[in-house]
Protein backbone atom coordinates (compact mmCIF):
# COMPACT_ATOMS: atom_id res chain seq x y z
CA UNK A 1 0.00 0.00 0.00
CA UNK A 2 1.41 3.41 -0.52
CA UNK A 3 -1.05 5.55 0.21
CA UNK A 4 -2.44 6.44 3.76
CA UNK A 5 -5.98 7.82 4.66
CA UNK A 6 -7.22 9.24 7.91
CA UNK A 7 -9.94 9.22 9.15
CA UNK A 8 -11.06 11.55 12.26
CA UNK A 9 -13.20 13.91 14.28
CA UNK A 10 -15.38 11.06 15.31
CA UNK A 11 -16.55 10.94 18.96
CA UNK A 12 -20.07 9.23 19.77
CA UNK A 13 -21.45 9.46 23.29
CA UNK A 14 -23.94 7.24 25.07
CA UNK A 15 -26.72 8.98 23.92
CA UNK A 16 -26.09 9.59 20.43
CA UNK A 17 -25.67 5.28 19.43
CA UNK A 18 -27.64 7.00 15.82
CA UNK A 19 -23.69 8.01 14.62
CA UNK A 20 -22.40 4.48 14.59
CA UNK A 21 -24.64 3.26 11.64
CA UNK A 22 -23.56 6.38 9.61
CA UNK A 23 -20.21 5.98 10.95
CA UNK A 24 -19.86 1.98 10.13
CA UNK A 25 -21.09 2.80 6.20
CA UNK A 26 -18.74 5.80 6.02
CA UNK A 27 -15.42 3.58 6.47
CA UNK A 28 -17.29 0.39 3.97
CA UNK A 29 -17.24 3.48 1.55
CA UNK A 30 -13.65 4.90 2.30
CA UNK A 31 -12.53 0.84 1.82
CA UNK A 32 -15.04 -0.20 -1.42
CA UNK A 33 -13.26 3.10 -3.18
CA UNK A 34 -9.73 2.85 -1.84
CA UNK A 35 -9.13 -0.66 -1.65
CA UNK A 36 -5.28 0.35 -2.00
CA UNK A 37 -4.93 2.99 0.66
CA UNK A 38 -4.03 2.35 4.13
CA UNK A 39 -7.01 3.42 5.87
CA UNK A 40 -6.16 4.59 10.02
CA UNK A 41 -9.73 5.39 12.15
CA UNK A 42 -9.19 7.81 15.15
CA UNK A 43 -11.92 8.68 17.32
CA UNK A 44 -13.97 8.44 21.13
CA UNK A 45 -16.67 7.42 22.47
CA UNK A 46 -18.72 4.07 21.54
CA UNK A 47 -16.39 2.24 19.31
CA UNK A 48 -18.19 1.37 15.76
CA UNK A 49 -17.94 -2.23 14.48
CA UNK A 50 -15.72 -1.68 11.15
CA UNK A 51 -13.61 -4.28 9.62
CA UNK A 52 -12.09 -2.25 6.94
CA UNK A 53 -9.36 -0.01 8.42
CA UNK A 54 -5.92 -1.27 8.53
CA UNK A 55 -5.32 0.40 11.89
CA UNK A 56 -7.85 1.72 14.92
CA UNK A 57 -6.94 4.18 17.23
CA UNK A 58 -10.25 4.28 19.78
CA UNK A 59 -10.21 5.94 22.97
CA UNK A 60 -12.86 5.23 25.29
CA UNK A 61 -13.34 8.60 27.15
CA UNK A 62 -14.38 11.20 25.23
CA UNK A 63 -11.62 13.72 25.22
CA UNK A 64 -13.52 17.02 25.25
CA UNK A 65 -10.46 19.03 25.14
CA UNK A 66 -10.44 18.17 21.76
CA UNK A 67 -13.62 18.79 20.11
CA UNK A 68 -14.71 21.72 18.39
CA UNK A 69 -11.03 22.78 18.38
CA UNK A 70 -9.63 20.21 15.46
CA UNK A 71 -8.70 17.17 16.95
CA UNK A 72 -5.13 17.99 18.05
CA UNK A 73 -4.67 15.12 20.02
CA UNK A 74 -6.50 12.02 17.89
CA UNK A 75 -4.82 13.84 14.94
CA UNK A 76 -1.35 13.73 15.75
CA UNK A 77 -1.57 10.07 17.29
CA UNK A 78 -3.04 8.66 13.44
CA UNK A 79 -0.02 10.87 12.13
CA UNK A 80 2.70 9.13 14.32
CA UNK A 81 0.65 5.40 13.17
CA UNK A 82 0.91 6.97 9.79
CA UNK A 83 4.49 7.54 9.79
CA UNK A 84 5.77 4.60 11.78
CA UNK A 85 4.19 3.27 8.96
CA UNK A 86 6.88 4.66 6.42
CA UNK A 87 4.26 6.84 4.61
CA UNK A 88 5.03 10.52 3.46
CA UNK A 89 2.05 11.67 2.22
CA UNK A 90 -1.54 11.19 3.67
CA UNK A 91 -4.91 12.29 3.40
CA UNK A 92 -7.16 13.16 6.30
CA UNK A 93 -10.78 13.70 6.05
CA UNK A 94 -14.26 13.46 8.33
CA UNK A 95 -14.90 9.99 9.33
CA UNK A 96 -18.45 10.83 9.28
CA UNK A 97 -18.03 11.81 5.62
CA UNK A 98 -17.20 10.66 2.30
CA UNK A 99 -15.88 11.96 -1.28
CA UNK A 100 -17.54 10.50 -4.23
CA UNK A 101 -14.26 9.63 -6.09
CA UNK A 102 -12.34 6.49 -6.34
CA UNK A 103 -9.06 6.39 -5.27
CA UNK A 104 -9.11 9.97 -3.71
CA UNK A 105 -5.33 10.21 -2.63
CA UNK A 106 -4.10 9.32 -6.54
CA UNK A 107 -6.62 12.27 -7.39
CA UNK A 108 -5.42 15.03 -4.71
CA UNK A 109 -1.71 14.38 -5.51
CA UNK A 110 -2.56 15.32 -9.22
CA UNK A 111 -4.22 18.88 -7.57
CA UNK A 112 -0.75 18.91 -4.64
CA UNK A 113 1.44 19.37 -7.15
CA UNK A 114 4.37 20.74 -6.00
CA UNK A 115 2.97 22.09 -3.55
CA UNK A 116 2.88 21.34 0.64
CA UNK A 117 -0.74 20.88 1.45
CA UNK A 118 -4.04 20.39 -0.88
CA UNK A 119 -6.81 22.25 1.14
CA UNK A 120 -10.56 23.47 1.00
CA UNK A 121 -13.00 25.61 1.71
CA UNK A 122 -12.70 27.16 6.20
CA UNK A 123 -9.15 27.93 4.06
CA UNK A 124 -9.72 31.66 2.94
CA UNK A 125 -7.03 33.64 1.65
CA UNK A 126 -7.54 37.17 2.71
CA UNK A 127 -7.45 36.05 6.87
CA UNK A 128 -5.04 33.34 8.52
CA UNK A 129 -7.48 30.54 8.58
CA UNK A 130 -7.01 26.51 7.54
CA UNK A 131 -9.88 24.00 6.98
CA UNK A 132 -8.95 21.23 9.75
CA UNK A 133 -11.34 18.91 8.38
CA UNK A 134 -9.87 17.53 4.98
CA UNK A 135 -6.44 17.80 3.79
CA UNK A 136 -4.17 15.81 1.68
CA UNK A 137 -0.17 16.56 1.69
CA UNK A 138 3.26 16.03 2.86
CA UNK A 139 3.43 13.99 6.53
CA UNK A 140 6.26 15.80 7.91
CA UNK A 141 4.91 18.98 6.96
CA UNK A 142 1.88 18.34 8.48
CA UNK A 143 2.68 17.03 11.53
CA UNK A 144 4.55 20.44 12.28
CA UNK A 145 1.78 22.39 11.59
CA UNK A 146 -0.68 20.61 13.92
CA UNK A 147 2.20 20.80 17.00
CA UNK A 148 0.27 20.21 19.94
CA UNK A 149 2.51 23.03 22.42
CA UNK A 150 1.35 25.79 20.34
CA UNK A 151 -2.32 24.51 19.67
CA UNK A 152 -3.80 25.88 22.62
CA UNK A 153 -5.30 28.06 24.34
CA UNK A 154 -7.75 28.26 20.83
CA UNK A 155 -11.36 28.25 20.37
CA UNK A 156 -11.05 26.72 16.73
CA UNK A 157 -8.89 24.22 14.96
CA UNK A 158 -9.05 26.50 12.27
CA UNK A 159 -7.13 29.21 13.93
CA UNK A 160 -4.44 27.61 15.70
CA UNK A 161 -3.60 25.53 12.36
CA UNK A 162 -3.24 28.47 10.72
CA UNK A 163 -0.94 29.94 13.14
CA UNK A 164 1.24 26.76 13.13
CA UNK A 165 1.20 27.06 9.43
CA UNK A 166 3.02 30.48 9.65
CA UNK A 167 5.69 29.61 11.75
CA UNK A 168 6.43 26.77 9.87
CA UNK A 169 6.37 28.44 6.29
CA UNK A 170 7.99 31.74 7.81
CA UNK A 171 6.62 33.97 5.21
CA UNK A 172 6.12 37.53 5.21
CA UNK A 173 2.37 37.33 4.32
CA UNK A 174 -0.67 35.56 4.82
CA UNK A 175 -1.59 35.53 1.15
CA UNK A 176 2.11 34.55 -0.21
CA UNK A 177 2.00 31.82 2.54
CA UNK A 178 -0.81 30.48 1.15
CA UNK A 179 0.23 30.81 -2.50
CA UNK A 180 3.59 29.64 -2.05
CA UNK A 181 2.57 26.36 0.01
CA UNK A 182 -0.44 25.81 -0.32
CA UNK A 183 -3.01 23.90 -3.63
CA UNK A 184 -6.26 24.53 -3.02
CA UNK A 185 -9.69 22.68 -4.28
CA UNK A 186 -13.24 23.36 -3.90
CA UNK A 187 -15.54 21.23 -2.02
CA UNK A 188 -17.43 20.82 -4.92
CA UNK A 189 -14.86 19.32 -6.62
CA UNK A 190 -13.68 16.48 -4.28
CA UNK A 191 -17.18 15.46 -3.92
CA UNK A 192 -16.79 15.58 -0.48
CA UNK A 193 -20.42 14.56 1.21
CA UNK A 194 -21.41 14.78 4.92
CA UNK A 195 -23.67 12.11 5.94
CA UNK A 196 -24.86 13.42 9.14
CA UNK A 197 -26.98 16.44 7.48
CA UNK A 198 -27.74 13.67 4.55
CA UNK A 199 -28.68 10.19 6.71
CA UNK A 200 -31.74 9.93 4.97
CA UNK A 201 -30.97 10.38 1.63
CA UNK A 202 -27.80 8.35 1.85
CA UNK A 203 -29.23 5.66 4.07
CA UNK A 204 -32.17 4.93 1.30
CA UNK A 205 -29.68 4.74 -1.54
CA UNK A 206 -27.23 2.99 -0.25
CA UNK A 207 -25.72 0.56 -2.80
CA UNK A 208 -25.81 3.41 -5.38
CA UNK A 209 -23.47 5.41 -3.23
CA UNK A 210 -21.19 3.34 -2.48
CA UNK A 211 -20.92 3.49 -6.15
CA UNK A 212 -20.69 6.43 -6.28
CA UNK A 213 -24.06 7.77 -7.54
CA UNK A 214 -26.10 9.90 -5.64
CA UNK A 215 -29.02 12.18 -7.30
CA UNK A 216 -28.30 15.82 -6.92
CA UNK A 217 -24.90 14.99 -5.09
CA UNK A 218 -24.06 18.67 -4.91
CA UNK A 219 -27.09 19.70 -2.80
CA UNK A 220 -25.52 17.25 0.00
CA UNK A 221 -22.29 18.56 -0.37
CA UNK A 222 -20.26 19.04 3.52
CA UNK A 223 -21.45 22.99 4.69
CA UNK A 224 -24.21 23.03 2.26
CA UNK A 225 -27.46 21.95 4.59
CA UNK A 226 -26.01 24.36 7.38
CA UNK A 227 -25.67 27.55 3.68
CA UNK A 228 -21.76 27.47 5.19
CA UNK A 229 -21.20 27.40 1.21
CA UNK A 230 -23.47 26.29 -1.13
CA UNK A 231 -22.94 25.20 -5.31
CA UNK A 232 -25.17 24.39 -8.47
CA UNK A 233 -25.13 21.37 -10.12
CA UNK A 234 -22.39 22.95 -12.29
CA UNK A 235 -19.57 23.69 -9.37
CA UNK A 236 -20.59 26.94 -9.43
CA UNK A 237 -20.63 28.76 -5.86
CA UNK A 238 -23.55 30.42 -5.11
CA UNK A 239 -24.50 31.19 -1.56
CA UNK A 240 -22.85 31.04 2.04
CA UNK A 241 -24.75 32.84 5.09
CA UNK A 242 -23.15 36.02 6.14
CA UNK A 243 -21.86 35.30 9.14
CA UNK A 244 -19.79 32.77 7.76
CA UNK A 245 -17.65 35.73 6.06
CA UNK A 246 -16.31 35.94 3.09
CA UNK A 247 -15.43 32.75 1.05
CA UNK A 248 -12.73 31.63 -0.96
CA UNK A 249 -13.08 29.75 -3.68
CA UNK A 250 -10.45 28.35 -6.43
CA UNK A 251 -11.13 31.47 -8.28
CA UNK A 252 -9.66 33.16 -5.69
CA UNK A 253 -6.63 31.39 -4.98
CA UNK A 254 -4.15 33.71 -7.07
Amino acid sequence: MTNCIILTHAFIREEEVYKLELLEFAIKHWRYNNPNSYIILAGHGLQPKVTECDYVHWEEKINEKDINVGHPHLCNKAYGIAADNGFTKVLKSRSDSIHLIKNICEYADKLLQNKNMLVTQQTTIDKPQIGDLFLYGDLNFIRKCWNLNTWYPTKTGVTSLANNFMNVVEENSWHDACINNLSFVDIYNIKWICLQKNWNEINANKEQVLNNNLDNWHNHLWGSKQKWHTWDKDGTFIFSKPKVGKITTEKDWK
